[in-house]
C-alpha cells in the first residue's frame, strides 16, 4: 500500500515537472513548435498554441496562419481573420503578407476596392524584390490604377521581375514591345519575352508565338510552327488557341486538313465561351462539314453567340427566324435580331430589314 502511493506521489511529481518544463517554454519555444505543428497539418493544436501566445510579432507563423485561414485549409474559412493576420505581417515587414494586402485592394477582396492603397502594399514589397509585386505594380503602372499612368515606369518594373522568373511578366512585356507600350514597336524582342514564357509551359506565350509565326511577326512566317504552338496553347485549355487549332484543321492550315478534328476544337472553345467558335461551328453544322448537317444544331450555336451580342450571328440567328431554318418560323423574332445587329453596323442585317419592309412582312 505504502509502495503504491509512493509510486502515485513520484508519478504526479513527474507530470508536475512536465508541466512546468511546457509553460517554462519561451515564447521563440512556443512560436517555432506551432510552426511546426503547421507543416505536420496539425492546425488545431498549432492554433491552440498560437492562442497561448502574447503579440506574435513573428511573419512566418502569421503568414502561415493567414493562408491556412484564407484557403479553409483543416479549418473553417475565414476571410477576415486571414486579412488581419496579414495586415500584421505586412506590417512587421513580410513581402508575401504585404503582396496579399495588394491584392485584397487591388480585387477588393475583404476590403473595399482601393488601387492606390493596392500600389502602395505592392510598392512595399516591389522594394523587397519580391517578384509579383513588381509584375502588378508594372501593371498599375501601365494602366494608371491608384498612380500616375507611366509606361516607362511599368516596362522598368516588368522586366526586374522578368529577371526574377516571373512568367506572367514575360508574356506582358512581350506584349508591350508588340504594342509599342511604353517603349518602341520590336516584334522581334516580343517574340523572344513570348518564348522565355513558353519555355515555361505559358499557354499564353504559346498562343502568341503561334499568332507570331502566323503572320510573321519578328519571326519568318511558318504556318506548321504557328499550328504547333497553337496546339500547345489548345492542349492547356486556352479557348483562343483552340479556335486557331480548329480553324487550321478545317482549311489545312500547317497542318493536314481534318474537318472532324476541326469540328472537336470548336466545340472545346465553344464549352469555354468563345464567340468565333460558335459562330463556326453553327456554319460546320448548317452545311454539314466535319459533323452530320444540323440545322437546330447550327441556330443553337449562332444563338450562343448572338447572346454574347456579335452581330453576325445576330444576322444569322435572324436568317434562321426568317426563313423557318432550325427553329420555327418567326418574323417578328427575325425583325429583333436583324434590328441587333444593324446597330452594330452590319449592312447585311440592315438590308435584311428593307428587304422585309419591302415585302410587307415587317411588323
Amino acid at each position: 500500500m505504502k509502495k503504491t502511493m509512493k509510486c502515485a506521489c513520484c508519478l504526479c511529481m513527474l507530470l508536475g515537472i512536465t508541466l512546468i518544463l511546457a509553460s517554462c517554454k519561451s515564447k521563440e519555444e512556443k512560436i517555432a513548435e506551432a510552426i511546426e505543428l503547421l507543416k505536420q497539418e496539425k492546425v488545431a493544436e498549432a492554433i491552440t498554441l498560437y492562442q497561448e501566445i502574447e503579440d506574435v510579432q513573428d511573419t512566418v507563423l502569421l503568414n502561415r496562419l493567414g493562408d491556412i485561414y484564407a484557403k479553409g485549409k483543416g479549418i473553417e474559412q475565414d476571410s477576415a481573420m486571414a486579412l488581419s493576420l496579414f495586415e500584421k505581417s505586412a506590417n512587421l515587414g513580410s513581402p508575401y503578407a504585404q503582396h496579399f494586402m495588394g491584392l485584397a485592394y487591388g480585387f477588393g477582396e475583404g476590403l473595399k476596392k482601393d488601387d492606390k492603397e493596392a500600389s502602395k502594399w505592392y510598392k512595399k514589397a516591389a522594394d523587397q524584390g519580391y517578384r509579383s509585386s513588381l509584375y502588378r505594380l508594372g501593371i498599375n503602372y501601365k494602366e494608371g490604377w491608384g498612380v500616375e499612368k507611366d509606361p516607362n515606369k511599368s516596362i522598368e518594373l516588368l522586366k526586374q521581375a522578368v529577371d526574377k522568373g516571373h512568367i506572367r511578366a514575360m508574356v506582358e512585356l512581350g506584349y508591350s514591345y508588340k504594342l509599342g507600350e511604353g517603349i518602341l514597336v520590336n516584334k522581334e524582342e516580343a517574340v523572344k519575352y513570348f518564348q522565355m514564357a513558353a519555355d515555361k509551359g505559358d499557354e499564353f506565350g504559346f498562343l502568341e508565338l503561334g499568332k507570331a509565326y502566323q503572320n510573321g511577326d519578328g519571326v519568318k512566317k511558318d504556318p506548321e510552327k504557328s499550328f504547333e504552338n497553337y496546339l500547345k496553347s489548345a492542349e492547356k485549355g486556352n479557348s483562343s488557341a483552340q479556335f486557331s487549332v480548329a480553324y487550321d484543321y478545317q482549311y489545312g492550315i500547317g497542318v493536314k486538313k481534318d474537318e472532324a478534328k476541326a469540328a472537336e476544337w470548336y466545340l472545346k472553345a465553344v464549352n469555354q465561351g468563345n464567340v468565333g467558335s460558335m459562330i463556326n461551328l453553327g456554319l460546320m453544322y448548317e452545311y454539314g462539314k466535319g459533323v452530320g448537317k444540323n440545322m437546330a444544331k447550327a441556330f443553337e450555336m449562332y444563338k450562343m453567340a448572338a447572346e454574347a451580342n456579335d452581330k453576325v450571328a445576330q444576322y444569322n440567328v435572324g436568317n434562321c427566324y426568317y426563313l423557318g431554318k432550325g427553329v420555327e418560323k418567326n418574323y417578328k423574332e427575325a425583325a429583333k435580331w436583324y434590328q441587333k445587329s444593324a446597330e452594330q453596323g452590319y449592312d447585311n442585317a440592315r438590308i435584311a430589314i428593307e428587304n422585309m419592309s419591302y415585302n410587307g412582312v415587317l411588323y
